[in-house]
């Protein structure tokens, strides 16, 4: 169904605040009376719970959830045929959107001492170039010498995901 779902990945100091995490989660989504599923929207079956084996590893998995882009098409399609990647773009606008002032990542543990501010001098520039960015360029172009200010060159795979693989339709 190419769907979607709020969860959380949490990495905590003991399995005892993991268990209290995962209860207290399943209580807010609770069983919904006459409906087909006995959980509206989680199961605890679907709650995946792991040890921390690398630190490194863990907080990339946490962290990539902040604004993942890419999607798997089909998650249970076991075809080993291979799959084009898809951003499915009104469900990450839809994420985006209930998560607009809402803090993704917290913080925890000690404040670094303030330090004092760094004084920056201010300069009035008068001789300056305009650079623009063109739809069909990958970098920013001098209008007046077709200079690109960075000579980057997109590469093919990054062409192929921008012009085939977004979908905008409301699934």
């Amino acid at each position: 169904m190419k769907t979607y779902n709020p969860h959380y990945h949490i990495i905590v100091p003991t399995k005892e605040v993991d268990d209290i995490l995962v209860k207290e989660w399943l209580i807010q989504w609770r069983p919904v009376p006459k409906t087909i599923y006995r959980y509206k929207y989680t199961i605890p079956s679907a709650q995946k719970i792991s040890k921390v084996t690398s630190l490194e590893h863990s907080l990339i998995e946490t962290i990539k959830y902040g604004s993942k882009i890419f999607t798997e098409p089909d998650l249970k399609m076991k075809s080993k045929l291979p799959v084009k990647p898809m951003i499915y773009a009104y469900a990450l606008d839809n994420i985006l959107v209930a998560m607009k002032r809402k803090r993704i990542f917290e913080r925890f543990g000690f404040n670094l001492p303030k330090q004092p501010p760094v004084k920056r001098a201010s300069k009035l520039i008068v001789n300056f170039e305009t650079w623009v960015f063109p739809s069909d360029e990958s970098d920013w172009i001098n209008p007046e010498t077709g200079e690109s200010l960075t000579g980057y060159l997109q590469p093919i795979e990054l062409s192929y995901l921008l012009n085939e693989c977004i979908s905008t339709e409301y699934h």
